[in-house]
């Protein structure tokens, strides 16, 4: 699953150096946990595989579980850290609106925490609600 994926993301990549626009703050971050979902989604399969052959709560499920668990949260450390970097560059190039952007980071923030346990929907729903506050006020200017 990862060699079509990267294979489209390098693909991406290429077209991108063409494109004259740069991502925008809120394509960035909400780029950052859409890899970090595409990982959850790999692992879970994985984890539906063990539990269909072996049974839930069987050692093999288990161990498909705990690696789930730990891929998805190297993923969002390392999301963390990069959404972090963005958010104070994007803070300092537009402190007229630092209430949004920390409004929209901390929403952000928890939609990655909860990518985890697998139960992102509703954060996920609060973040684009808080991307779409920035960028109504981003427009406004």
């Amino acid at each position: 699953m990862r060699k079509p994926l990267l294979a489209t993301l390098f693909t991406s990549l290429l077209w991108s150096t063409l494109a004259p626009a740069e991502p925008t703050y809120i394509e960035k971050m909400t780029g950052l946990p859409a890899i970090c979902s595409i990982d959850a989604i790999e692992q879970q399969t994985k984890v539906w595989d063990a539990e269909r052959k072996y049974g839930e709560g069987s050692k093999r499920w288990s161990e498909a579980f705990h690696h789930r668990l730990d891929v998805v949260r190297v993923c969002v450390d390392d999301a963390k850290s990069k959404g972090k970097a963005l958010y104070r560059a994007e803070a300092d190039r537009l402190p007229q609106l630092k209430s949004e952007l920390a409004d929209m980071y901390v929403s952000w923030l928890g939609y990655l925490d909860h990518l985890i346990d697998d139960d992102r929907d509703a954060y996920e729903r609060q973040y684009e609600l808080s991307a779409n506050r920035l960028k109504a006020q981003v427009d406004s200017m």
